[in-house]
């Protein structure tokens, strides 16, 4: 599922590499003023501090500003150049594409076979499910709209922020980021949280499960162990053990603990008619693959989790 391309690390290289380049060129005209300015300050300083301490102490400060500059450009045309391969995916599998910090062009010509898609694109994202109203801000980008299936899917760049507070008031934010799929499909077991465990989760599995349980979810235990220790299948307190059992069989238990089915997606939420995949980690231009796996993703969970699926499966 999801093959990583082989031609994928040129390409954003070369285009990381360009979209560097613009950015240098378009700070000609503030690095020759901010020469302008810096010389008359170490001409100053040496007539008032001496010539070694005024060359010494210039070179140094020149040599930190041109590190954070040239960090900050290259880091800005990786998201420009990343933004640039997956618009160009989106684009190569009829998919409509939104996103930001793209080069100006000329608008596509008008399809109205994408027109819909490229509404859906275009839309906000809702707080639909838990991980999409977590953190004081949140926001998605380079967000594609296709049809998986028939079905019409959204995947976009997911991040969320959250603020904590030192001893003197000083504000610390983090930034969460996920590469999530978010689709309206009918489920037979909502609301519902698969939710893959982490080494620490491992270890301490009755306490986290015992920590999940808390509010109105409670974790379902399944028959297979493996599945049990690497998964935690979170339902409604009065969710019908029977619907559960029927969704998670031990066909599709055994698929999901041999990692034989969606074997990147850490998360998957269901909850008001919403169906939500997370892929934790920000993608970048080399990892496109990401998102044909996020589609295999999606596909199997429409096929697996959907509340029509065949009783004989």
């Amino acid at each position: 599922m999801g093959k990583k391309p082989v031609v994928a690390d040129d390409r954003y290289r070369a285009r990381r590499w360009a979209a560097a380049r613009r950015r240098m060129r378009s700070t000609t005209v503030w690095t020759i003023l901010g020469l302008a300015a810096f010389v008359p300050l170490c001409a100053y300083a040496a007539s008032t501090r001496g010539t070694a301490w005024t060359v010494g102490g210039g070179v140094i400060s020149a040599v930190l500003v041109l590190g954070f500059a040239v960090l900050f450009a290259w880091r800005a045309a990786g998201r420009s150049a990343t933004s640039q391969l997956i618009r160009d995916w989106a684009t190569s599998r009829g998919w409509a594409y939104w996103g930001r910090d793209m080069p100006a062009q000329p608008a596509a010509d008008p399809s109205e076979h994408l027109f819909d898609l490229q509404q859906l694109a275009d839309a906000s994202f809702p707080e639909a499910t838990p991980l999409l109203r977590m953190g004081a801000r949140r926001y998605v980008t380079d967000v594609v709209a296709g049809a998986v299936d028939g079905v019409p899917t959204r995947i976009a760049s997911h991040c969320y922020e959250e603020d904590t507070y030192g001893s003197k008031g000083e504000r610390h934010t983090t930034y969460t980021y996920d590469l999530v799929a978010l689709l309206e499909h009918p489920l037979r077991v909502t609301p519902m949280r698969l939710v893959r465990r982490s080494a620490v989760e491992r270890l301490f599995r009755g306490a986290g499960d015992a920590a999940r349980g808390w509010g109105e979810m409670r974790v379902q235990d399944l028959e297979n162990d493996l599945f049990r220790e690497r998964y935690a299948v979170q339902v409604a307190d009065d969710a019908d053990p029977v619907d559960v059992f029927a969704v998670f069989d031990p066909s599709v238990q055994e698929q999901l603990a041999e990692r034989r089915v969606i074997p990147d997606i850490d998360l998957i939420e269901a909850e008001g008619g919403w169906l939500l995949l997370a892929w934790s980690g920000e993608i970048d231009g080399d990892e496109l693959h990401r998102l044909d796996a996020m589609v295999d993703a999606v596909r199997w969970a429409v096929a697996t989790l959907g509340a029509r699926r065949d009783a004989s499966r």
